[in-house]
């Protein structure tokens, strides 16, 4: 069995078998087995990592991804049931945004549309919105706001 780079999607893969394909490219007896350490310029296969040995290179590479990836920040959830969004209100708000919603058709249809929600995420325009609506017509103040949104 000989081994050959795959290049035909401008990526390298390398291939062991008796019966190559049409494009595929011989490994010399020097060449890795690797196909990370690879990439393809011009229709050629290129070393991305000349002088370093396999493992420096898997090490290379986990250090490109770890640098990569965006910490997460262990904070509450920014997306909640209705039920626990609902609990970040006293009842007494919402009994004043219930009473408020008989006569003000916009705070009727935030209701109607969070009853309709599978979910409530804090981080959504509608769901900002309709909050601040709530403070612009006095049923809850700015800070109460953020608040119920942090």
């Amino acid at each position: 069995m000989s081994v050959y780079f795959d290049i035909r999607n401008d990526a390298v893969a390398v291939i062991e078998t008796d019966t190559p394909e049409t494009g595929w490219i011989k490994l010399t007896t020097k060449q890795s087995r690797l196909a990370a350490r690879y990439r393809v310029e011009a229709g050629k296969v290129v070393d991305a990592y000349p002088g370093k040995t396999d493992e420096e290179v898997l090490a290379a590479i986990a250090e490109q991804q770890a640098a990569q990836e965006q910490p997460t920040k262990p904070s509450s959830p920014r997306v909640l049931t209705k039920l626990q969004f609902l609990n970040r209100f006293t009842n007494e708000e919402l009994a004043a945004v219930y009473t408020a919603a008989k006569t003000n058709v916009l705070i009727e249809v935030f209701l109607d549309k969070l009853k309709l929600a599978q979910e409530i995420n804090l981080d959504d325009p509608q769901t900002v919105g309709g909050l601040q609506a709530l403070a612009a017509v006095g049923l809850l103040s700015e800070a109460r706001v953020q608040e119920v949104l942090a």
